[in-house]
């Protein structure tokens, strides 16, 4: 695809989500951002999203990386999330963590790829969404993770603790 062209198709289930979401991340090049509330189970939590995580850092570490902001920390580690494995595994390309207190009130969930494609619904509890191939709106929507990023921090749940 142009880089310079866009395109959008209008997401609405689970299903259509992670279908979607697993093609973007086969896809990707070099970054993967992903901003989501509780890294939503019926889209993230599968063994084919975490195995194509790990196979996309590994191919080519040195020039990959994902980013990944949450808000809800107890759930991703309750429901024994297969992306917290993958981050936890590969933590020197894999960043996870959690947005600031001035953030926590955005409704937004959103994957973002390459800095030019991307999946984003307006309400993290809704399946209502669209993946959209648009570099100006990507760019947009980097600005807000990198504004996002920069006032996140690791928190310390996250980390295994090996006995």
């Amino acid at each position: 695809m142009n880089d310079n062209a866009t395109s959008e198709i209008t997401l609405s289930t689970a299903s259509e989500h992670h279908e979607q979401t697993l093609k973007l991340i086969e896809s990707a090049s070099r970054e993967i951002c992903i901003h989501s509330h509780d890294l939503t189970n019926r889209i993230y939590n599968h063994p084919d999203l975490a195995s194509a995580l790990s196979k996309f850092v590994t191919a080519n570490s040195a020039k990959r990386s994902i980013k990944i902001i949450v808000n809800d920390v107890n759930a991703i580690i309750s429901s024994d999330h297969k992306i917290l494995d993958v981050c936890r595994r590969l933590s020197s390309n894999i960043s996870i963590r959690k947005i600031s207190k001035e953030h926590e009130n955005h409704t937004e969930s959103f994957l973002l790829i390459d800095g030019s494609s991307y999946i984003f619904r307006s309400d993290y509890t809704l399946y209502d969404g669209v993946l959209a191939h648009n570099p100006k709106q990507a760019k947009a929507l980097l600005n807000l993770f990198n504004e996002f990023w920069s006032h996140s921090e690791p928190d310390s749940n996250l980390n295994r603790l090996y006995i």
